[in-house]
């Protein structure tokens, strides 16, 4: 399976920032080495988007935000975006421009969750954030201008998991209506990883038995629902949703896997597997016209489901 245009050039420069056992380090040099792929691939804040830092409070806690907001907005809908990186590594600055050009591509409000991580503060910690954050922004749909009506939740990786899991927590817990799910190469099967796995480009094995370790450091997590819904999860009355998967990325089958239990559950679900990309291919959308075509596709994918006509 050959790489895409441009992909390649992506890869060797992403291991040269981040070498692939960065996770043997200390967090505090993970996460320098992960804000240093943003210096190496970097982008420019796209023009027309009001970008305001943010919160709301949700049962005693405050949830940062960042509240992206085109100038030219295409309805009231909105994007609530949560950030890959393992649970472990990145923030609101590593997802910056990316949150912002979902906006301007989208033409939607889209609000970024910045959410405590591990190893520091393990499962359910940085999802419970991530539901209060929906929670909030939906008890103040005025101040946000937004409908409450036409929450999309968005995310890459590991914030891909989060998206998803937070439609079943709002279901089971008769929370926020969700209009739409649109996640990005989601992890949907923590057991896989427990005592390490397969290597892939830019996601080893030993990668993602250490993140495992650190989201459930109480291995009993690991079957949890609402960290792996693909073994233990419940697939009933879930939102719509447009699935991004890679297929050079070894949690591709997470995505086909899940495209496969929405559809046999009644859901309406568009599942793409974008030809001869890698995990996390979208950092390469300057490098690689496949990416970039794969990244607008998803943009406007992601507005349909919150009610934009096409």
């Amino acid at each position: 399976m050959p790489y895409a245009p441009g992909i390649e050039e992506f890869v060797s420069r992403s291991n040269k920032a981040m070498p692939p056992d960065f996770y043997l380090r200390p967090v505090a040099e993970q996460r320098e080495l992960y804000l240093g792929l943003g210096r190496e691939f970097p982008y420019e804040l796209p023009a027309g988007v009001d970008i305001k830092d943010d919160s709301v409070e949700h049962e005693g806690r405050t949830i940062p935000l960042r509240v992206y907001r085109p100038a030219d907005r295409k309805g009231r809908g909105v994007l609530l975006y949560i950030r890959g990186g393992g649970f472990v590594v990145g923030s609101l600055e590593t997802h910056n421009t990316v949150a912002a050009e979902l906006a301007a591509n989208s033409g939607l409000t889209t609000i970024a969750v910045d959410f405590r991580m591990s190893p520091e503060h393990p499962f359910p910690a940085c999802l419970e954030d991530c539901y209060g954050a929906l929670s909030g922004v939906v008890a103040e749909a005025d101040r946000f201008d937004i409908d409450p009506e036409r929450v999309v939740v968005c995310g890459d990786s590991s914030g891909g998991n989060m998206s998803v899991v937070l439609c079943m927590m709002s279901r089971d817990r008769q929370g926020p209506k969700i209009a739409g799910q649109a996640p990005i190469s989601p992890v949907l099967d923590f057991s896989r990883w427990r005592d390490g796995g397969e290597d892939a480009p830019l996601l080893t094995g030993g990668e993602m038995e250490y993140y495992t370790a650190c989201y459930c450091p109480d291995a009993k997590d690991v079957l949890d629902p609402y960290v792996s819904p693909l073994v233990r999860g419940e697939f009933h009355q879930l939102p719509p949703a447009y699935i991004m998967g890679a297929e050079l990325d070894s949690l591709v089958v997470d995505s086909t896997t899940y495209a496969e239990q929405l559809r046999k559950h009644g859901t309406e679900v568009e599942l793409v597997v974008e030809p001869g990309l890698v995990h996390a291919a979208v950092r390469a959308r300057q490098l690689s016209p496949n990416v970039m075509d794969a990244w607008l596709r998803y943009c406007t994918a992601a507005a349909r489901l919150a009610g934009v006509a096409q």
